[in-house]
């Protein structure tokens, strides 16, 4: 289950043992929406790099969890990173949430259970 802070909740069938992660929109979005269409390593890190100014070892933590909770994939063959139908509902709960509490990324704490 994914929890949307500002009061909403996202589910996710994937049942893993893993400590429940909690992640931040400004970050989760923006990796998200960079994946829609395929991106290699390099381009997500220049596009991430360039808005957000974060470090590729706390990108990659996201991109494990994102992963890990299909709501992105890794396609090998191609080396680029694909946003799941997972990822495509989380970025519509975000949207909505965003326009109903009028709250933007930075307020926005997603935690995978």
């Amino acid at each position: 289950m994914l929890c949307v802070d500002s009061k909403m909740s996202f589910t996710n069938n994937n049942n893993n043992n893993m400590k429940s992660p909690t992640l931040q929109d400004f970050i989760v979005e923006p990796i998200l929406l960079s994946c829609i269409n395929g991106a290699s390593i390099c381009d997500l890190l220049f596009e991430l790099q360039r808005i957000l100014s974060y470090p590729y070892k706390a990108i990659k933590k996201y991109l494990f969890y994102l992963i890990n909770y299909e709501l992105l994939s890794y396609d090998g063959q191609r080396k680029i990173y694909v946003t799941e139908e997972g990822g495509f509902d989380l970025l519509d709960v975000i949207s909505k949430e965003k326009k109903m509490a009028k709250v933007n990324s930075v307020d926005i704490v997603i935690t995978i259970e």
